[in-house]
């Protein structure tokens, strides 16, 4: 264990203090070094070693998906990935792991297609100290080197990746979001740095718990709404910052002038655009050797910021990232008969916590859910018979939830213009 925290502390004091004065250097031997030893490690690279980057294949999810055990070094597929990364779905235990100390995670499938990771003990230190050494204020340092800084974390699911934050100078506690997030509210006094996604994070903002008062509030998993930064920034006194992370690595990080900075130093980023500012990114990550990330088609879609960055800081930032932002849901308490009258407090479903209760039905193709009330219809690409299934497991997540189950019924595809932004889970009535 002492080693695992000294690996996080190098990585950690590398990235905060020595990586900014070598930037370029450092970044293009990291990058060849990759290339050269770690690429012909997955077969699926294996023919193209000794190729440049630019001569090598752009794929997607759907492409890993398709032939997930050719794209790491352990030949794991996608079947036992799955097998070990859904049982933890439904036990809550995200601590087992797979031959080798590789931990398998899942994406929340925000733009349709789930994304399944593969780390290793060594890569989660690695990640763990670059996040820290990129997300950490002067304030939480200067309390860190009196104190351990207690992290608090709410997301869908904990990862053995998440718990390498975890020492004797980090306290990182895991909140589930498959309950109630009121449930939680007791526990949050005393926590420095609050990580959650932006609706939960007004959520928490608006009950303002006695006793909270973080040094820093960091947004991640869903867009930021300039509403809700307003509402969380006026409860905390604190600026929201912003992770931009998904199945394919840690991406960008907010700085003091509220922009996005490509996480350019780990990742090599290729815009493919679509305007003279929306571009979808195309990304390398060069500290991933488990499961092999090279040039990977992001479906998000990145609105560039105009010129350098008032921070100074190198690299390319971004003002937004967009299309992943979907509804909350409510939910009536159980013991409330629909219809009510009187004060009472609906259950929020986070889009986070219900795309992957979605995906325990099985494969749906794309799909769309819409509340209407009490009522939530449900369209499908794939299997119409699949709407019952989804039924099944809104009921469980409901119950998880001390909340009424909804009327889950089928609906015609809804029409979308083609400009649209692209929402899943929307929220009508």
């Amino acid at each position: 264990m002492a080693g695992s925290h000294a690996a996080v502390a190098a990585a950690f004091a590398r990235e905060r203090w020595l990586l900014p004065r070598r930037y370029d250097a450092a970044r293009a031997r990291a990058l060849e070094r990759f290339l050269r030893e770690d690429l012909p490690r997955a077969s699926f690279y294996a023919p193209h070693a000794g190729r440049p980057l630019a001569e090598l294949p752009v794929v997607d999810k759907r492409t890993v998906l398709a032939d997930f055990a050719a794209f790491n070094r352990f030949g794991i597929t996608l079947e036992q990935a799955l097998e070990v990364a859904e049982a933890a779905e439904r036990s809550r235990d995200f601590t087992t792991t797979l031959p080798g100390g590789v931990t398998v995670g899942l994406s929340s499938g925000t733009t349709g297609t789930r994304g399944v990771f593969l780390v290793s003990e060594q890569e989660s230190r690695l990640w763990a100290g670059i996040l820290l050494g990129q997300v950490m204020a002067p304030a939480s340092l200067r309390t860190l080197a009196r104190r351990p800084l207690r992290v608090a974390l709410f997301l869908r699911a904990n990862s053995n990746l998440y718990e390498t934050l975890d020492s004797r100078r980090v306290r990182f506690t895991w909140h589930d979001l498959t309950v109630p997030v009121e449930d939680h509210l007791p526990d949050l006094p005393g926590t420095d740095v609050l990580v959650a996604p932006a609706s939960v994070l007004r959520r928490v903002a608006e009950a303002r718990p006695a006793g909270l008062r973080p040094l820093q509030v960091v947004s991640v998993a869903e867009t930021l709404d300039p509403e809700d930064e307003a509402v969380i920034r006026e409860a905390f006194g604190r600026p929201v910052e912003q992770i931009y992370q998904a199945t394919e690595g840690l991406l960008a990080v907010s700085c003091p002038a509220g922009r996005l900075h490509l996480n350019e130093a780990h990742v090599h980023v290729e815009p493919e655009w679509l305007d003279h500012r929306r571009f979808h990114p195309v990304v390398t990550d060069f500290t991933r050797t488990t499961q092999l990330v090279v040039r990977h088609r992001l479906d998000d879609v990145l609105l560039a910021a105009p010129g350098p960055c008032p921070c100074g800081g190198p690299g390319r930032s971004i003002a937004a990232v967009l299309g992943r932002a979907d509804d909350v849901l409510h939910l009536d308490p159980s013991g409330v008969a629909p219809g009510s009258s009187g004060e009472r407090t609906t259950v929020p479903v986070w889009p986070d916590v219900l795309r992957h209760t979605v995906a325990l039905a099985g494969d749906l193709g794309d799909y769309r859910i819409e509340q209407h009330g009490p009522e939530w219809r449900v369209a499908v690409t794939g299997d119409p018979a699949a709407v019952p299934r989804v039924a099944a497991e809104v009921t469980r997540l409901a119950e998880r939830l001390r909340a009424r189950p909804p009327a889950v019924v089928p609906m015609a595809w809804p029409d979308e213009a083609p400009d649209q932004k692209r929402r899943r889970i929307r929220r009508i009535a």
